[in-house]
């Protein structure tokens, strides 16, 4: 309660007609403020009146004929609320007076020795030392609430019932007929964003602010006139906003002790609210990795299937081939299912160890220009035979301007690839695949639809995420490790550009689109000289006659393979597994080629290599001609292998055809007395 010192309501409870003429007199006469006195003759009147109006201060004599000496004091205080007491006495007894001070009276003045400026002063001071004294009781009350509150805070984990809990203790302190919590909408929101935030909870006026113009005119219509808005933020963690609405039906402003109660409920609030986020986001974190750890379970357990599959099949066909007539049908077909199932198991870890790359951000592109509707058809065509023994019907749109694109050739075509591939996979016999190529802006666009199997609505942005198979079961009845889209969205965002898919559910078919800025030639100069295709020779048998060859790999499977092929061809060759003792040779046997694995332990074929530079440098000696034979095979393996001092790269599995080629390319003139077919 706080008292206007110049205007007040005075409640004058006396039986003696003199004294209250006398007291009223004197009130009368106090030049500073203006004072009303409402008097009572009877104790039970005086109650009555206390309980029907609030007075500043009240004068009680003690002696009234309807009540006890002893009881006067004790009742009027049960109804005095926050007015003050100050007790009238014709008697200047120091006992009584302590009395009263004990049973609650604020101050004593005694009859024969009033005057208008001690009674006014003696009001003022007493009414001031009550406000005081209930302020002091309301922010030890506050205070043990606030105490309350904050240890149930820490013991319960329902924020619900932590808020049920804030709104009664600000109803039953505050007096306030509302308490509501709610999210503003998200225009509310983002106005909330752009206001900086120290991490207090604050105050705001209208609810417009927040965009809750509706929760406003609602509070209107329940007649509820004033309150206050605090919006519930957490200097921690970006929580989602709450906002705490308290009004009240009267009309009233906010004291600014009630404005920090407030505040105070509303910061423990935020802790428990900032707590069980943290928590939320906790339990979601380790569902995620536990989902994460199945699917690499799943994965691990669909690699190990995939890859023994086609090994199972080529071993078993060569217990086949070892028991057919070469040349017979039989052995023919032995042959080309053997050929086939390598060619999966190739691609099959491809695909892993482009996976690995893209995890360790290793994968690199290598940039030139190149015709876009060329490399669609090469994609396209090599996937011709799985579509026409499936049937499919292919419609084809490729807008005859795609022009040129500035991008890495090998990588588009395997996004391409993979792209016709998995709806092949997926689209049933006699179905229909739709493929469209088209430029839109400065954008390449690519879009491939089917009428396969579909991805469920929640599923269709997870095929992208690696180690994630919507059907793992459908997966391996097509020979696949689900790694083929991660890769593709890889590869597409290593461009500029984006990937999408839509389906409209389980066998209602799937649309993928790629959008992949083109980056169109800017100067005439830039364009690069593109050198023509080497036509692939057809090398004799036994073309490699009088080489003298030097073949290094730490597996002596692989090396015993590679000289017996090479032989075959004519060639001498020495071999080694152990990578320093090749050093040795290749520094004091004349080679014409030398053919070296990188990957071997202690000394890899990099560090061999150069260090054989070194040496024939010192020496004053040509370069011996070195082919790294590796299954590393990455542009930036091709580049550290050509940097180091290797004159060519070839990729594992053997091609042999190939490598006997690059032989008869770096193998010094004339080496070879003799590359006639016999």
């Amino acid at each position: 309660m706080k008292v206007d010192p110049k205007k007040l309501d005075i409640l004058l409870i006396e039986d003696n007609d003199e004294h209250a003429e006398i007291i009223s007199r004197h009130l009368r006469r106090v030049d500073s403020m203006a004072i009303t006195v409402t008097r009572e003759f009877y104790l039970a009147k005086g109650v009555q009146r206390l309980t029907e109006k609030k007075f500043d201060a009240v004068l009680l004599d003690l002696h009234l004929p309807d009540s006890n000496f002893m009881e006067t004091l004790p009742r009027v205080a049960r109804v005095a609320g926050e007015a003050p007491i100050i007790v009238l006495s014709a008697l200047d007894d120091r006992g009584s007076t302590i009395k009263a001070a004990q049973d609650g009276a604020s101050d004593f003045l005694n009859k024969a020795h009033l005057s208008s400026e001690l009674m006014a002063r003696t009001i003022l001071s007493s009414i001031e030392r009550k406000e005081s004294e209930i302020k002091i009781k309301h922010q030890l009350h506050q205070t043990a609430l606030l105490s309350d509150l904050s240890q149930f805070a820490l013991n319960e984990v329902n924020a619900e019932k932590v808020k049920l809990r804030c709104r009664q203790i600000l109803m039953n302190s505050l007096l306030v007929d509302y308490v509501h919590f709610t999210e503003p909408p998200e225009a509310g929101k983002m106005a909330l964003a752009q206001r900086p935030s120290d991490g207090v909870p604050f105050l705001f006026g209208e609810l417009e602010f927040l965009g809750m113009q509706h929760e406003k005119e609602m509070m209107l219509r329940s007649g509820l006139r004033s309150g206050v808005n605090v919006v519930i933020v957490s200097k921690d963690v970006e929580i989602p906003p709450l906002v705490m609405m308290i009004y009240d039906h009267r009309d009233r402003t906010f004291k600014y002790d009630e404005i920090e109660f407030i505040k105070a409920v509303a910061n423990i609030l935020s802790s428990v609210l900032t707590h069980v986020y943290l928590e939320k986001l906790l339990q979601q974190k380790i569902e995620s990795l536990k989902q994460a750890h199945q699917k690499k379970d799943e994965f691990l357990a669909t690699l190990s299937h995939e890859l023994r599959t086609p090994l199972n099949i080529i071993t078993g066909y060569l217990e086949i081939v070892r028991e057919s007539q070469p040349g017979s049908e039989e052995y023919q077909s032995a042959m080309e299912i053997i050929d086939t199932n390598l060619k999966i198991e190739t691609r099959l870890i491809g695909e892993i160890l482009d996976m690995s790359r893209i995890i360790t951000g290793k994968m690199k592109l290598d940039l030139s220009f190149y015709a876009l509707d060329e490399m669609i058809d090469s994609s396209i065509e090599s996937l011709s035979l799985a579509m026409a023994a499936k049937k499919i019907h292919l419609e084809l749109h490729v807008s005859p301007n795609l022009g040129r694109m500035w991008g890495d050739r090998d990588r588009m075509r395997q996004v391409i690839w993979n792209l016709v591939s998995n709806a092949v996979k997926f689209t049933p016999q006699e179905g229909i695949i739709k493929i469209f190529a088209n430029k839109v802006n400065d954008l390449f666009e690519f879009t491939i639809e089917d009428n396969g199997v579909g991805i469920i609505a929640e599923n269709q942005q997870d095929v992208f995420n690696r180690f994630w198979q919507e059907d793992s079961a459908i997966t391996r009845q097509h020979m696949g490790l689900g790694l083929g889209l991660g890769i593709v969205r890889h590869i597409v965002e290593l461009h500029g550009g984006t990937v999408e898919v839509f389906s409209a559910g389980r066998n209602q078919g799937t649309r993928f689109t790629i959008h992949v800025p083109i980056q169109q030639l800017r100067a005439v100069d830039a364009t690069p000289v593109e050198k023509p295709p080497e036509p692939e020779q057809t090398v004799p048998n036994k073309n490699l006659r009088g080489m003298h060859l030097l073949a290094i790999d730490d597996s002596e499977d692989s090396l015993n393979l590679l000289q017996h092929l090479l032989k075959k061809s004519g060639a001498t060759v020495e071999g080694t597994s152990d990578p320093q003792r090749g050093l040795d040779l290749a520094k004091n046997t004349g080679y014409d080629v030398i053919i070296c694995d990188i990957g071997m332990p202690i000394l890899d074929g990099y560090s061999l290599i150069s260090q054989l530079r070194q040496w024939e440098e010192a020496q004053g000696r040509p370069a011996t001609s070195a082919i790294a034979l590796t299954a590393y095979v990455g542009k930036e393996d091709i580049d550290k292998a050509l940097s180091v001092g290797f004159q060519a790269h070839m990729p594992k599995p053997l091609n042999l055809p190939l490598l006997k080629q690059k032989i008869l390319e770096l193998a010094p003139s004339g080496s070879s007395t003799s590359i006639a077919s016999n």
